[in-house]
């Protein structure tokens, strides 16, 4: 006779059962309960409101989600938006866990931030510390990556003439090495290298090396800004400089370096073809048309012949909290380029020899 399969006891089913619906239950109930917590987080910051819509985890990667991340700032006429973001995906770096860290990487996928100057930034410190508490509470591991994909920045004017809107798209932006500590062969760990699109078609690459962790500022920052086609900027033009262009294309070279608490660096602007005359000079005031006329025979004097360019070097210098521009340098940058010779394109650590 054959024996009979045992069949587990129904303590040892319960035993069994109990635990994995506790963990089911848990499961289910977490991405609500993380989102009430960071919504009730995001609540108490001073000036702000923020919300998270949707929570996703994922528990093989060590990850969760945060979806459709708003963030509002109280202004006199009300909520303002700030910051929207499609995904914010925070996880566990597996690749320092083989190192003992635990550290984690963040990405912030399609977010737009909107910068307005209808508030003056007298709280900009406070704001800071604000939001880096809110961060860490939200965030409670180290952050060593943190990487943009899809990004733009926009900034508003409401209150010019005309209404300013210029904005930074398509930014790609990674960086490293973000709580690394300098070594005897490295002395600025992190990382940063950015590109993305302008108005005006022009292509930005900014890339940045430094220590984040220094008492004071550490850092080298290299930025190249082409082919900006300026008419795209006639309203910041317009209600800034009071002046508007019909043809111009303008590049920028930039190079900073930060190093105990001092600064010191330059900005080469190029023009090229530059055009002052706009289809809609008859509609402007007598003074309006004189003083383009004066920065348009400038421009003039001050322009290259043998390349059609108006350019100049701009250096600059200080510690933080004062700085020093160098007006005459530049005024003398406009003269040297305009009669004697132009200047290199590019940034000065790669153009070429001069040759005399």
């Amino acid at each position: 006779m054959l024996n009979r399969i045992k069949t587990p006891s129904r303590r040892v089913i319960l035993w069994i059962a109990i635990p994995l619906v506790v963990l089911l239950a848990a499961r289910i109930a977490a991405p609500y309960v993380i989102r009430h917590a960071i919504n009730t987080r995001l609540a108490r910051v001073e000036g702000y409101s923020g919300r998270v819509e949707n929570i996703n985890i994922r528990l093989f990667r060590g990850a969760y989600q945060l979806r459709d991340v708003t963030i509002l700032k109280r202004e006199a006429s009300g909520l303002e938006p700030l910051l929207d973001v499609d995904t914010i995906d925070f996880s566990l770096a597996w690749r320092e866990l083989f190192n003992g860290r635990i550290v984690s990487d963040i990405a912030l996928i399609v977010p737009e931030l909107r910068i307005t100057t209808s508030t003056p930034p007298e709280n900009a410190k406070d704001d800071g510390r604000r939001w880096q508490d809110a961060i860490n509470d939200i965030f409670p591991i180290e952050i060593t990556r943190f990487e943009i994909i899809k990004g733009s920045i926009r900034f508003v004017d409401e209150t010019s003439s005309p209404r300013v809107d210029i904005s930074l798209y398509e930014l790609e932006l990674v960086a490293t090495g973000l709580r690394n500590r300098p070594t005897a062969t490295e002395a600025s760990p992190a990382r940063l290298h950015a590109e993305a699109r302008t108005t005006g078609e022009g292509r930005l690459s900014l890339m940045m090396d430094g220590d984040p962790l220094a008492a004071r500022p550490h850092f080298n920052l290299k930025v190249d800004w082409q082919d900006i086609r300026l008419p795209a900027f006639n309203d910041f033009l317009e209600a800034y400089a009071n002046v508007d262009v019909s043809a111009g294309i303008l590049k920028i070279y930039a190079e900073v370096s930060a190093h105990e608490g001092g600064f010191e660096g330059y900005v080469k602007p190029f023009f090229e073809g530059l055009t002052f005359e706009n289809l809609r000079d008859a509609n402007k005031n007598l003074a309006r048309r004189l003083w383009e006329k004066i920065v348009s025979g400038t421009a003039s004097i001050m322009e290259n012949d043998e390349r059609q360019q108006v350019a100049t070097r701009i250096p600059f210098s200080g510690h933080f909290g004062e700085t020093d521009v160098g007006i005459w340098a530049t005024i003398g940058g406009l003269i040297r380029n305009g009669f004697i010779r132009a200047l290199n394109e590019g940034r000065e650590s790669e153009a070429p020899a001069k040759t005399e």
